[in-house]
């Protein structure tokens, strides 16, 4: 039964199955390589502990004393308010502000004052060096920095790039930024080693701020925490004394300067109204006045002409269509009028005098002469009202242009006007906006003056540091657990390394499946000084012990096995062979024909894969091969045994076809088996001169030695020499290892089968 699914998938195959599984990772995997690296896991945590124990008895125990303090500002809420523009809360600007302040060297300086110098060095002292293999960390980044870093710049260019450094011009700046070089001289080293020792932050998201000192004792702990706290609120009071009164003199200064911009805006403001005269609310208004009262004169003027010119043109058509008489239609002149009637008086006698005394009566004539008379008075009177006309258009057009000469020089006073106005407003509202910046200047320069002498710290003591009983540093137990959990973390990782990076095959099932052959079976591991002595002691009446005895039956399980399939008839030939030297071919070869020739076979061992040592010595010909063939021994086990190098007297690379046919002929024909030991395969062996000879191929393969890619290579490389009838054996078996590759269930299954053996 094949348990791949279910319930029971994290069991073991079935041992009779052969159908291997096809899951991934199962629990049983993960049990075996635990238990095949536990060794390799437990030195390496033991080894991190170890170390790590070590460091720790060299690290001198350190002490931490904590002060904490608190910030008054006036910019603290009920409610934190955020920057618009960095979106933090005002109060954590604060109190970051307030933490670089204690960080800075100036401080520091000032602490290490307080602390004394004969004590700060006591107090300020390391803790000794560190541990050898940090020492060799810091030398190494201090290599590596060193050859990433910049090339320093020359004496001469620093020189001049120093001088070129703009230094402060008061007396009062360089005698301060003297004082501090001076201090910088004398306790920076000193400011620097308490600022190592110094942890300040945040406690909490509120104004809170904890002073941490760490040092060699708990009293020069406190000493540190305590002083620290003590001297932050008089050095922030003096800094912020020292920024009011410099923004004091700014203020003033800027007062001065603003009084004098106001005073000389309004002094012009003054004399641009004396320089300008009219340039005043009351003359713009009679001025405009005086406008509108002109415009109306024009308009009437322009009126009287248009009236006048039509008077006149009507007066010309009706005389032109009817006679002057008839101008006193739209004429109204009594003179005309009179004219009028004595005209028609005059017409009408004329007309009775025609129809009494006839057209030609000397009263008739003296009529016409009378009409004639009045109408040239008509005609004369009608001319001069025409000519009135024309005067009173005249008129009225000088005036219109009276008028318009007046406008346009209103027109040019009152441009003049709105410019000298324009520039009026313009220089008061200079004068406004110096008097309000003045104004403004002066109260916050008067704010200012009070705040100083009000100015209280701005930073509060809520707790003095107490003398620490138990050192902080270092945390044995965190470490001790850390270096455990990094030494499981090592280790399980170069074990996990060693398991993906090993391609060699452990396993029977492995090297089938690599090299696709039957795997007949494993020859025990043994030491070489052992496995020479068992080779001498096979055959001889002396018991074994138990690990060679092991191994003897495997070999004659082996040798059993090859019989069956090679047949029991005279002349078998079995080819042994490897892919690469020191594959253990030798043995196994040796172990079968102790086991055939046990069993009453005559065996011959052919090693063909030693070559003579000698200097290389003629080719052999076929006048030297007969029946009788020199060089062979019998060992004890009871085989016989031939070196093909000392027999033929030469090297295996120089002998000849003709030769070993005639070789493998004469033994065939002499022996049962003949057991041959071949070179390797892949080091230019010699197993192709024997394979049409070999009755069964045996490639052996050393355990958890030999790589798949080799094996797979081998078996192409005997694939191309048309091979047949292969085999695979694993030699050098570590039993009790070999249990830890394969499943649980593996060493129940074979137990048995090793007791009895």
């Amino acid at each position: 039964m094949n348990r791949n699914n279910g319930l029971l998938s994290f069991m073991v195959d079935d041992p009779l199955d052969a159908q291997p599984r096809r899951d991934g990772l199962r629990l049983g995997d993960i049990y075996l390589f635990f238990w095949r690296r536990w060794l390799l896991i437990g030195t390496v945590f033991i080894a991190v502990t170890a170390v790590n124990t070590v460091l720790l008895s060299q690290i001198q125990p350190r002490y931490t004393a904590t002060a904490e303090v608190t910030l008054v500002d006036p910019r603290q809420n009920s409610t934190p308010i955020a920057d618009l523009l960095t979106g933090v809360p005002l109060s954590r600007q604060v109190v970051e502000q307030e933490i670089t302040t204690m960080q800075s060297k100036a401080f520091m300086i000032e602490v290490v004052k307080s602390l004394g110098a004969e004590t700060s060095a006591s107090m300020l002292a390391s803790s000794g060096p560190p541990p050898l293999p940090l020492r060799m960390l810091g030398s190494f980044k201090t290599y590596v920095s060193g050859l990433i870093r910049a090339k320093p710049v020359p004496e001469t260019a620093a020189s001049s790039s120093a001088s070129s450094v703009p230094l402060p011009k008061s007396v009062p700046e360089a005698a301060a930024a003297e004082a501090l070089a001076e201090d910088m001289l004398q306790y920076g080293e000193a400011a620097d080693r308490l600022a190592s020792v110094l942890r300040i932050e945040q406690s909490g998201n509120g104004y809170g701020i904890s002073l941490s000192a760490e040092a060699a004792t708990p009293l020069f702990a406190a000493a540190i925490a305590n002083t620290v706290a003590a001297e932050y609120p008089k050095f922030s009071l003096g800094i912020r004394s020292q920024a009011i009164e410099e923004q004091v003199q700014l203020l003033s200064g800027r007062v001065e300067e603003l009084g004098r911009n106001l005073e000389g805006a309004e002094t012009a403001v003054v004399d641009f109204q004396a320089r300008v005269a009219g340039v005043n609310q009351d003359n713009a208004d009679r001025l405009n006045q005086q406008i509108e009262n002109l415009g109306r004169s024009l308009v009437a003027a322009r009126t009287e002409i248009v009236t006048a010119e039509a008077q006149r043109n009507k007066v010309r058509e009706l005389v032109a269509a009817a006679g002057p008489v008839a101008a006193s239609q739209v004429l109204e002149s009594p003179i005309l009028n009179d004219l009028r009637q004595q005209l028609s008086g005059h017409r009408i006698e004329r007309s009775r005098a025609a129809e009494q005394f006839g057209a030609d009566a000397p009263q008739v004539a003296a009529l016409d002469a009378v009409i004639a008379r009045v109408e040239e008075e008509s005609a004369l009177e009608t001319n001069r009202i025409v000519s009135e006309f024309a005067t009173r258009a005249s008129i009225a057009a000088a005036v219109v242009a009276s008028i318009e000469a007046q406008l346009s020089g209103l027109e040019e006073m009152v441009k003049a006007r709105s410019r000298n106005m324009v520039e009026l407003a313009k220089l008061r509202r200079i004068a406004d906006a110096n008097r309000i910046a003045y104004e403004e200047f002066l109260k916050v320069a008067t704010e200012s003056a009070q705040l100083k002498a009000l100015q209280q710290p701005t930073v509060r003591l809520l707790s003095f540091a107490e003398a620490p009983k138990d050192p902080s540093s270092p945390r044995t137990l965190l470490r001790l657990a850390l270096a455990g959990v990094a030494g499981l973390a090592i280790g399980l990782g170069i074990a996990l390394l060693i398991e993906l990076t090993s391609n060699s095959i452990k396993t029977g099932r492995e090297l089938r499946r690599a090299a696709g052959l039957p795997v007949i079976g494993s020859l025990s591991s043994l030491r070489k000084q052992r496995a020479a002595r068992l080779l001498n002691n096979l055959g001889t009446a002396s018991p074994l012990p138990g690990p060679e005895r092991t191994l003897v039956e495997e070999g004659r399980k082996l040798a059993l096995f090859l019989s069956r399939v090679t047949g029991q008839g005279g002349g078998t030939t079995l080819v042994f062979t490897s892919a690469v030297p020191g594959e253990g071919k030798a043995m196994a070869a040796a172990l079968v024909a102790a086991a055939l020739a046990a069993r009453g076979r005559s065996v011959i061992l052919v090693d063909a894969a030693q070559n003579n040592s000698g200097r290389p010595r003629p080719v052999p010909g076929p006048a030297d091969t007969g029946t009788e063939i020199a060089g062979i021994t019998r060992a004890r086990a009871g085989y016989w045994q031939l070196l093909v190098a000392e027999t033929a007297q030469t090297d295996l690379s120089c002998l000849p076809d003709r030769w070993l046919e005639t070789l493998m002929e004469n033994l065939t024909a002499e022996y049962d088996y003949v057991i041959i030991n071949t070179a390797p395969v892949l080091s230019l062996g010699n197993v192709s001169s024997f394979l049409h000879h070999a009755d069964a191929l045996v490639m052996v393969t050393r355990w958890n030695a030999t790589a798949r890619q080799t094996v797979e290579a081998c078996i192409e490389r005997l694939r191309d020499l048309r091979a047949q009838n292969i085999y695979a054996v694993m030699t050098g078996v570590k039993r009790r290892a070999e249990r830890k590759y394969e499943y649980p269930g593996f060493m129940q299954t074979v137990k048995s089968g090793w007791k009895q053996s």
